[in-house]
């Protein structure tokens, strides 16, 4: 169904500036404003018969997302003839695909794989701490528009990174990074560029605070024309994978028509004073709901509860969520932890729970590989040795893979590296496949309960969202020591409690043990009592609900 824009959205939306940049914060409508804009430039010529629309964004999760919205407004058939939807790795697999020639890069090549690099630090045995600088550093040269002789004469100073980047070059093997940058090195060209430009017309970036000036380049080379970017610098925070948020804002301010997004079509009264008490701190504006009187007299849910451990903590959430998966069968709801470790007693608690959550950061339990999985093991020889069959298993729903889809490859490549770690399990690649859920591949997130990491939920929404695990040392977490660190890690919280619809959930527990069984004794966040006295007070009937003691 398609929508009509409200407010602001309509100067958005209508908008004729052929450079234009839209400042949304969380929940202001901006997947809406990106799908009503493009039929607003389909409709009116901006887009000519013939020629297409490039709507970019960064994973495979919120490029579903956008497609979607897209197809509701325009309807199958439009999207069909005008609308190009893709994530940069596709993007740029296009593009190297298409003109490796360009640069001087051998067809044939061999495209990313998570575990050639995990294997090829590997066997260097170099140690946890060594690994990471080694990895980092490779990163960090390929984010560069470097050529591959450039990128060896940058590692020169050191040999482990020199080798392994030699031993990439010798198997013609093309990393994540290496793409990215071949892709910018090709576009360069400005003949080819030229090609791209005549075939977009108009372009649609989601997010642009999470672009790396090497993405940015890409937008601005592949498309000259009607481009449109949406996002929301409190909302960056993705500076650890090369996103330059303050740098790419101030150059479209230099050079686009800028308009501003101020009402929360997503989240209800409730919801929004506690994401106002995060944005207040960051400088951002506070956000008013669009449509108040939809929430009714309650005005929506937000509660705090603290625990004395996590397996309380735990307890609580699965008693919340099996409570609300119950009521609402047709809501989405999100458990949101800062980082994985600290779901150890959840994830434990989640085995006996009624309604099994979905892990989003588990490739095995992503619906798309699931099914790509499950329909390929079925013809793995069970009575080979395990790891060939996970690499029978791997080639086989690689295969059936395009090849310019880097993110499934890349969730396939992850998924089958998880199963090696049942080699010795004494059990087979079929009956460990067969015992995967199953589930319903969808462009948007399915009712039930999902259980996922803070970056990960980016761009996505829940009905209702418990943020779990506030307490110093996770939120913030205990790496980040800077200040531009600790404010990174704001934001971050800022998208987790923006996620909500309905209700918000904040818990922290006083001790976790860690899968040694050590115990770690935690204060609240150091942002937990600004956002605990947003909260509504804990009746006893939401507290017996939580499983909590009320206030």
């Amino acid at each position: 169904m398609a929508n009509s824009p409200i407010g602001a959205q309509r100067q958005a939306v209508d908008s004729t500036a052929d450079r234009l940049l839209v400042v949304a914060p969380p929940g202001c409508g901006k997947t809406e404003l990106l799908a009503m804009r493009a039929e607003r430039m389909i409709r009116d010529g901006t887009v000519r018969p013939g020629r297409r629309l490039l709507a970019i964004t960064f994973t495979n999760r919120a490029r579903d997302n956008l497609r979607e919205r897209l197809r509701q407004q325009l309807g199958e058939a439009q999207m069909r003839t005008s609308v190009s939807t893709m994530n940069f790795h596709e993007l740029a697999a296009r593009i190297v695909e298409a003109h490796a020639p360009v640069i001087g890069l051998e067809r044939g090549y061999k495209g990313p794989n998570p575990a050639w690099l995990r294997r090829a630090l590997a066997a260097k045995d170099l140690g946890r701490t060594r690994e990471r600088e080694v990895k980092d550093l490779l990163q960090s040269v390929k984010r560069e528009p470097l050529t591959d002789d450039e990128v060896l004469a940058r590692l020169a100073q050191d040999q482990d990174a020199l080798e392994i980047e030699e031993a990439r070059r010798d198997e013609n093997y093309v990393d994540y990074g290496d793409l990215m940058r071949y892709a910018q090195l090709i576009l360069r060209n400005d003949r080819v560029a030229a090609l791209f430009q005549a075939h977009f017309d108009a372009l649609l970036v989601d997010e642009f605070q999470d672009l790396s000036l090497q993405q940015y380049e890409l937008t601005q080379r592949v498309c000259r024309r009607n481009a449109t970017y949406v996002g929301d610098p409190f909302q960056g925070i993705y500076g650890w994978a090369g996103a330059a948020p303050e740098q790419i804002q101030a150059d479209l301010e230099s050079s686009c028509e800028v308009l501003h997004l101020s009402s929360s079509f997503r989240s209800s009264p409730a919801v929004l004073k506690v994401v106002n008490t995060v944005s207040a701190d960051l400088g951002a504006p506070a956000l008013e709901a669009a449509r108040p009187e939809q929430w009714g007299k309650s005005g929506g849910h937000a509660y705090a509860a603290g625990y004395p451990n996590d397996a309380a903590e735990a307890d609580g959430i699965v008693e919340l969520t099996d409570y609300l998966a119950e009521k609402y069968p047709d809501d989405r709801i999100g458990v949101i932890c800062r980082a994985e470790y600290r779901r150890g007693a959840l994830e434990r608690a989640y085995d006996r729970a009624k309604h099994q959550p979905q892990f989003w950061d588990i490739a095995l339990d992503t619906p798309r590989v699931a099914r790509l999985l499950k329909l390929h093991a079925r013809h793995v020889d069970p009575d080979v040795p395990f790891t060939d069959q996970v690499d029978d298993l791997q080639e086989r729903a690689c295969a059936a893979i395009p090849p310019t889809d880097i993110e499934t490859l890349r969730e396939v490549h992850e998924a089958c590296e998880q199963l090696r770690e049942y080699e010795n399990a004494e059990t087979s690649v079929p009956a460990l496949v067969s015992r995967i859920r199953d589930h319903q591949v969808v462009a948007t997130i399915t009712p039930g309960v999902h259980v996922l990491n803070a970056h990960v939920g980016k761009g996505q929404q829940f009905d209702w969202v418990i943020v779990m695990g506030l307490e110093d040392g996770h939120v913030p977490s205990s790496y980040s020591k800077t200040p531009a660190a600790i404010l990174e890690e704001e934001r971050i919280l800022l998208v987790m409690v923006s996620r909500a619809r309905k209700g918000l959930f904040l818990t922290h527990a006083s001790s976790n043990t860690n899968q040694y069984g050590k115990v770690f004794y935690n204060d609240p966040s150091q942002w937990w009592d600004q956002m605990a006295e947003a909260t509504k007070p804990l009746t006893p009937a939401i507290a017996k609900l939580m499983k909590a003691q009320p206030a």
